[in-house]
């Protein structure tokens, strides 16, 4: 599965123009603990976060996550977008909790 195939969900809106959309997905890892995602999560995983920081960016370049979703509605400051579009990276935006999304993204076939 691509990041474009989870695009079409009625519950995420695509906040950035010039994320990879083609990247391959293998994975979610939902964590809001920067160093523990680091640690534990693998390439081409789905980060799913509340953390509305830059340093997300940085860390899902350093991996080569597919994409991050932002769960509960997080507001995004355009430094943040800005840095997606520069380093191709989907961000994702949903109201939906991160268990919620991360359980629609289990259901369409996306392992944890």
């Amino acid at each position: 599965m691509q990041v474009k195939d989870i695009s079409n969900l009625n519950q995420l809106d695509l906040i950035n123009n010039n994320g990879n959309l083609n990247t391959e997905i293998n994975g979610i890892f939902a964590c809001d603990l920067l160093s523990h995602v680091m640690g534990h999560a693998q390439e081409n995983n789905i980060l799913i976060t509340v953390l509305n920081n830059i340093n997300v960016l940085g860390v899902t370049s350093l991996l080569d996550l597919s994409c991050v979703i932002f769960t509960h509605d997080t507001d995004l400051n355009e430094a943040i977008i800005n840095k997606a579009d520069e380093l191709e990276i989907p961000l994702f935006v949903t109201k939906l909790s991160t268990a919620e999304i991360t359980i629609k993204l289990y259901e369409l076939g996306i392992k944890l």
